[in-house]
């Protein structure tokens, strides 16, 4: 009896974009500072190790010029890029996926469009009911007015991305006049920023991965404390470059339910997203939980906040977390056994 043959399955080729990912075999783009090593040594090869570990077709690069000459060769893109260089550009990898009509791993422009503006992400905060601190935000061709819109002390930052870039004890400031100094120097840089009420208390996080099934798994929430004046958390010490930053997994049964229930409902109206991290600040005297910001390209080195959630919660290693995401990505692919599949 003669037998319709069966279709072998064809494996995807997928990209994975880093800063620090090599090019075909080759790092470009040597890190050069110590955050940058950090990045590289504990992130980006981490992954691109992994990665390469599987059954799957994998290529990876630092330039996203490659992608660009290369696209036609792809099923399936994930990148970790956060900036490229040039303003608004935390959407563009994701962009050109939709333009050359190629799946990828992370949120969709949209989403990162909303999320990334940290005003935006407030406001959709506010929407769900959840509490956010008075801010403004601000531009070399907008600038701080002169009268405060509340009262300090302010914390200082970009206002779009997810990069701590910048962000140091010189954030605080406990004048308006400082706000508006310090806001000038992001403007000579040509970064747009917000400017929020400082709350006083410890940041937490708390880490969200989707599943193939669409309930989400959310991690144990984590909290960090600095020995920076305010509690800061600086760019340097979130690499590792500098001392000071120790965190911790949050063991209040109450409050991790409670910022649980304000994650889900949060990563339930920022879809489609692969995975983020919300957090929140924990005010000192009232222990009331206010939205602070959305991350939906945190570190996920294996040093990482999001990381050590999830292997103190869901997954048993680093490797297991790592493949997770890369199936949520071919789970968008159809690479099935095609029309002959009887």
């Amino acid at each position: 009896m003669f037998k319709m043959p069966r279709k072998e399955k064809i494996m995807p080729n997928i990209l994975f974009l880093a800063q620090f990912a090599p090019t075909n075999g080759t790092v470009l783009n040597e890190p050069k500072t110590p955050e940058e090593k950090f990045y590289a040594e504990t992130y980006h090869w981490k992954i691109v190790e992994i990665l390469q570990k599987t059954k799957y077709n994998i290529d990876t690069a630092s330039d996203v010029s490659y992608f660009m000459k290369n696209h036609e060769k792809y099923q399936l893109v994930w990148s970790v890029y956060n900036r490229l260089g040039f303003r608004n550009s935390e959407i563009f990898v994701q962009s050109l996926c939709e333009y050359y009509n190629i799946k990828y791993i992370g949120a969709t422009p949209n989403v990162r469009a909303l999320v990334e503006d940290k005003s935006m992400s407030k406001q959709l905060a506010e929407h769900l009911g959840l509490q956010t601190a008075p801010w403004v935000v601000c531009s070399k061709e907008y600038p701080l007015c002169k009268i405060p819109p509340f009262p300090g002390p302010y914390f200082v930052k970009p206002r779009f991305g997810s990069a701590s870039i910048n962000i140091d004890e010189t954030s605080l400031c406990y004048s308006w006049e400082d706000a508006i100094t310090k806001s000038e120097y992001y403007f000579q840089q040509k970064i747009d920023v917000i400017v929020e009420k400082y709350i006083k208390g410890r940041c937490y996080g708390v880490s969200v991965l989707n599943t193939i099934s669409g309930v989400p798994l959310i991690a144990s929430p984590h909290y960090t404390i600095s020995d920076k004046s305010g509690n800061i958390m600086t760019y340097s010490q979130k690499r590792f470059a500098d001392s000071g930053m120790t965190r911790f997994e949050s063991t209040d049964t109450t409050l991790n339910n409670q910022l649980t229930y304000m994650s889900q409902k949060y990563f339930s109206a920022m879809q489609p997203c692969d995975y983020a991290r919300i957090d929140f600040i924990l005010e000192e005297e009232s222990f009331t939980p206010y939205f602070l910001e959305v991350n939906v390209l945190m570190n996920l080195g294996i040093r990482g906040g999001f990381v050590n959630s999830f292997l103190n919660s869901h997954f048993k290693t680093y490797e297991e977390l790592i493949c997770h995401i890369l199936e949520l990505g071919i789970a968008k692919l159809d690479i099935s056994n095609s029309a002959l599949n009887p």
